[in-house]
Parts: C-alpha cells; structure tokens; sequence
C-alpha cells in the first residue's frame, strides 16, 4: 500500500497484472482512495495512455468487445480524448458505443498518424528511432489502430518504401534487413509532411466542434460563425453540411479539410459531450490548431487546464464574437484567411 499517494493495489481477483482492454498484455491497475470502483490502468503499453474505468463500464466492456478490432478502435478513441487534454480518459458504455459505432481509421490517415508518431519522440534531426522498444511497438500499433504486426509492418513499408518518409540508417544495396521494424530516420520528405499537416494555410475552412443543440443555435449563428467569417474563414459544422455516407467519416473529411477548428465544450446536465472531446483529440492528433470555447459556469469534467479557453455569457455575445477572431487571428502562422487576403 501507498497510502501517502493516496492509492493502493487492487486484489489478485481483479487481475492487476493485465490491460482491462487487451487482456493479454500487462499493465499496473490501481485505485484512488475513496473510489473503490474506480479502476486506473496505467503502464499498458498497448493502448498508450493511462485510463480508468469503473467495474460497471468493465461488465459492459466484456460484453460489448468481440475482437482485436474493437479493442483497437477503443484503444483510438482513449487516445483521440487523451490527445485532446484529458489526462485520464475514462471508459464508459458511452464511449464504448461511440467507439464501436465509428469507423476504421482512413487508410491515408493511419501512416499520418503512424509519421507523427515517429516525429514526436525524435528530438533532433537524423535521430534514429527505434521500434525495436516494446513501448515504441506496441505505442505504433495503437496510434494506427492496427490489430497485429502485420498491419503495422504494411503502414511501416508504405511510409518507408511508397511515400520516402522515412528510411533504415546505414542500410546499403546489399545489406539484409532482419527486422524491417527495427530503427528508421525522418528523411526530408517525411519533415515536409510533418510540416505539412501542422501548416494548412491553403485551407480557408475551419470546423466547429459542439453540443448541436437548439439551445445554442444562437450562440453559433450570431457569434461563433461570424467571428470565424470576420477572420477570413469558412465556418463548417456538421448537421448543416450535405453528404452521403456514415457521419463519422464525414466528420474526419471536414477536420482533415480544416485550418482550425473552434470546439465549443458548452453542455447540459447530462455531462460533457463525449464526442466534442473525440474531434479535438482526431484535431491535435493530426497538428491542428484548436480554439476552446465554453459558456460562461460551464463545468469543465476532464483536465484541459493545458488549453485556454474563451468563456461566453448570452448577453454579451458581440463580446465574445470579437474575443473568438481576435485568438483566431493570433494563431501561430495563421493571419487572416484566404477570404479576406
């Protein structure tokens, strides 16, 4: 026991020794004083990022998961809300249906993610990384949502061999590569496509995620929207766009699309909105700039004190308009949009 931290071991009954998500891997499960069925699993390397999950969420979970399949798209959906500032997501029957209710990871996004992966953890240039570690593979194959090595071995090929994003240091003509997921370099395409993805200035749209509610229709017709057209941009949010196809699919397009996006994480009673936080999280995980914004009161569940947000009240809306383009226009890189240059 560490009763100076506050936590202690769970019992053998509850298998501390393994990822309550792919229970063949092992992990360190603990508890918070006070939150007896609260579990937090840390140290799985395999989903990446710390995450709690009640004993009800964990009897739902052991239904709900058939497959390695569902296992990995849970595993993207932790890792989304955890890139988006929550520090420990939880699992819950929500995120859960949300998870498994989405759809496979895009086959052009997947070696994005598997490329900043790679950069994020290489300090300087030329530095040779190595997923040789079994933190590094296993934390590959989450970020990619790949189920097996297979998977990731093909995104690896592709980002190595097809798109010259990487290359094997010091591997000449003749050489035999044994393990082709041993050590890699960032070459100078693969800095360009770093760039690239976190420098959209091209793009003249930006996204909007939020609670698409009527009662905050106002707030996005008479504040959200012009303060983004004020700035030079074109204000996308999903209920009024036309498509055909799963919404989710159609969600990633659109932020994939998008220069910025604005996530306005107002909610009702019923808690925060799971799915706000999902979109932030695909957002920064491909290096686009995000706006917070929330009504003034609103209580915020998850640990985004790393983000600032800009707080709104309904009368004084003109106020919060001009607050939103100004932090628009002070983004690093960004300036006015394409519509107003």
């Amino acid at each position: 026991m560490t009763a100076n931290l506050g936590l202690m071991l769970v019992t053998d009954h509850d298998r501390p020794d393994r990822c309550m998500i792919w229970p063949n891997r092992p992990a360190v499960i603990r508890k918070e004083a006070g939150k007896p069925l609260l579990h937090i699993v840390e140290r799985s390397y395999r989903v990446a990022t710390t995450y709690s999950i009640a004993i009800q969420s964990k009897r739902n979970l052991d239904l709900r998961i058939h497959d390695d399949r569902d296992r990995a798209k849970l595993t993207t959906a932790l890792l989304d809300l955890n890139h988006s500032g929550v520090e420990i997501p939880e699992v819950t029957p929500q995120l859960i249906d949300d998870a498994l209710a989405a759809p496979t990871l895009s086959i052009p996004e997947r070696p994005d993610r598997l490329l900043a992966f790679i950069g994020r953890r290489c300090d300087t240039v030329g530095e040779v990384f190595s997923l040789s570690l079994e933190e590094h593979r296993h934390g590959a194959l989450a970020w990619t949502e790949s189920v097996d090595d297979s998977e990731l071995i093909y995104i690896w090929n592709y980002i190595r061999d097809e798109m010259k994003w990487i290359k094997l240091p010091g591997v000449g003509p003749n050489r035999r590569v044994v393990d082709p997921l041993k050590d890699c370099i960032i070459t100078p395409a693969g800095h360009e496509r770093i760039a690239e993805l976190s420098n959209r200035t091209d793009s003249a749209q930006a996204f909007v995620a939020m609670w698409l509610h009527c009662s905050l229709t106002h707030v996005y017709d008479n504040a959200i929207e012009p303060a983004i057209q004020d700035a030079g941009y074109d204000a996308v949010r999903i209920d009024r766009e036309h498509f055909t196809g799963h919404i989710a699919v159609e969600i990633e397009k659109q932020i994939r699309q998008s220069r910025f996006i604005v996530a306005d994480v107002t909610h009702g009673e019923d808690g925060a909105r799971v799915n706000v936080y999902l979109e932030v999280g695909r957002t920064l995980g491909l290096d686009i700039p995000v706006i917070f914004t929330a009504e003034d009161g609103t209580v915020l569940p998850f640990d985004t004190s790393n983000y600032q947000h800009i707080f709104w009240t309904r009368d004084r809306l003109n106020d919060f308009r001009s607050a939103l383009t100004d932090r628009i226009l002070k983004l690093p890189g960004l300036g006015p949009g394409p519509r107003l240059t």
